[in-house]
Formats: structure tokens, sequence, C-alpha cells
């Protein structure tokens, strides 16, 4: 896994990901806000992430990606651009994850029924708007590896 990446925590690409999940934390006084995986004694079962969901972000997801992005941010586990700093997905709970995509990647991911929305058993609802405009859902749709290469190329596009 990734030995070191930095979170850039004053970009403005994570400012919404980053206040909507500080505010959410659940352990806050605990651990520091941007961790290594390497940090957490078995992170596919100690992130409060089902197992299924972390090898769909780290692992599935990922086979086009040229190096390492697996970090854990505000207790979550993401992808980080190693050289930006910029978090270009997230996982959380049992079936959430999302990805901050390009506009033409974005549009074909809401075409192929990527959700904006998710409502959870309990009726409650989380709005991806809320994390940022450029995030949808993911699915377990078939483009998704190629989806998440084009957020890394945009995370690392940051000029």
């Amino acid at each position: 896994m990734s030995s070191h990446i930095k979170v850039n925590f004053e970009h403005p690409f994570n400012a919404d990901f980053l206040r909507y999940f500080e505010r959410n934390r659940w352990a806050k006084a605990k651990k520091p806000p941007s961790l290594s995986p390497d940090s957490i004694d078995d992170p596919y079962y100690h992130l409060g992430t089902h197992p299924e969901l972390v090898a769909r972000l780290w692992d599935e997801i990922t086979v086009k990606l040229p190096m390492d992005c697996r970090w854990v941010v505000y207790d979550r586990l993401t992808l980080v651009h190693p050289q930006s700093g910029i978090i270009f997905a997230f996982a959380g709970g049992t079936h959430t994850y999302a990805l901050r995509l390009p506009e033409r990647e974005r549009q074909e991911a809401l075409q192929a029924g990527a959700p904006l929305v998710r409502t959870y058993s309990d009726g409650s609802k989380f709005d991806i708007a809320e994390v940022g405009p450029e995030w949808v859902f993911g699915d377990w749709l078939k483009d998704e590896d190629r989806w998440c290469l084009a957020a890394f190329l945009f995370a690392a596009d940051v000029a």
C-alpha cells in the first residue's frame, strides 16, 4: 500500500469533501485526519466500511491507475493523487462509494445509472453535491475502472 501521501488540505478541490467529512467524523480526537492504510490494523475490516466495498474502491476500479493512491482521510478510505494531494474517490458504510469526475465522464456515469443521492435503510439521504459538484456515486457499473482513471487524471490537473 501507499507509504506516504500528503493530502492537500488547502486546495479548493478538497474543500467540500473535507468540510463534510470533518463535520461527520467518527473519532475526532483519536486519530490524525490523514493516515496511511498501513497504519491501520486490517483496514479492510476496521474503517467501518464493508470489506467488499473496500475491495471495490481500493482493488477493483483502480486496476488502470499508474500508482497506488489508497489513503485514509477523516476515517474514510479514499483515493488521493500522490502528487497533487487531491482526493478523487472515497467509500464508507456498506454500499457508498463515489468518484470526483471530469464533466464528460461524469455525464457518462449519470447516463449509465450512477446516482447522485443515496437513500439508506433508516430513510436518511446523502446527496453527493454536499461533497462537491463533480462527484457521483459509484454503483458497480462496468466502466468504473475507466472513470477512476479519468478521476485520477482530473486530480492531477489542478492548475
